[in-house]
């Protein structure tokens, strides 16, 4: 092998090395910063699989939500009913459409997705965990940050939850995957695709 080509093995050989390099971890933020700025955050889209388990039941929907101020639009397709189901929630309680019924009315999502799937998705804590924040409407029992200052352990509301995957988006870090359990539930959501509303 010729001097030449031995060096142009050499360089291929540094450049695949450098493309499977593992891209480093961000550098430590201020979980304070990190999660007013996060809390800020008004209209969003998130498009994810939601995975189930409950003593009768496993399985998983998709799962796209979009979030206007203090309105929510659910979209849940999954083996129920003809296979998808919207719900819209707002501050005066929320609705079930589904293709060929009526639509049913109840005072929150948690009351309708029970009706819907057998379980309460725990949808007005998930509007802030989903953000890798804890819900502002009831205390943290516990809670433990990870090596760059993001949530990693959250106990709170009777739930048990684990944040993991982050990923860079436009709005910061958010976690890729959330597994809670309250003990007759288990969920995991594994976000697929995030959009925000420009500033």
């Amino acid at each position: 092998m010729t001097v030449k080509v031995l060096a142009s093995v050499l360089a291929l050989g540094l450049l695949l090395a450098q493309g499977c390099a593992r891209i480093p971890d961000p550098e430590p933020v201020s979980w304070q910063e990190h999660r007013d700025t996060l809390a800020m955050l008004r209209d969003w889209q998130l498009e994810a699989k939601l995975g189930y388990r409950t003593a009768a039941d496993a399985g998983s929907v998709r799962l796209d939500w979009a979030q206007h101020g203090a309105r929510a639009e659910v979209w849940l397709r999954g083996p129920f009913g003809a296979g998808s189901a919207q719900i819209l929630a707002g501050p005066e309680g929320a609705v079930l459409r589904q293709p060929g019924e009526e639509e049913r009315r109840a005072p929150s999502v948690e009351v309708l997705s029970q009706a819907l799937l057998g379980w309460p998705l725990p949808a007005r804590e998930l509007r802030d965990w989903v953000l890798g924040i804890p819900y502002r409407g009831a205390a943290v029992e516990h809670l433990a940050l990870d090596a760059q200052g993001r949530l990693r352990e959250l106990r709170q509301n009777g739930w048990a939850l684990v944040f993991d995957d982050y990923r860079a988006t436009a709005a910061g870090f958010l976690p890729g995957r959330i597994d809670a359990d309250d003990g007759h539930l288990r969920i995991r959501l594994v976000a697929k695709r995030w959009e925000f509303a420009a500033p």
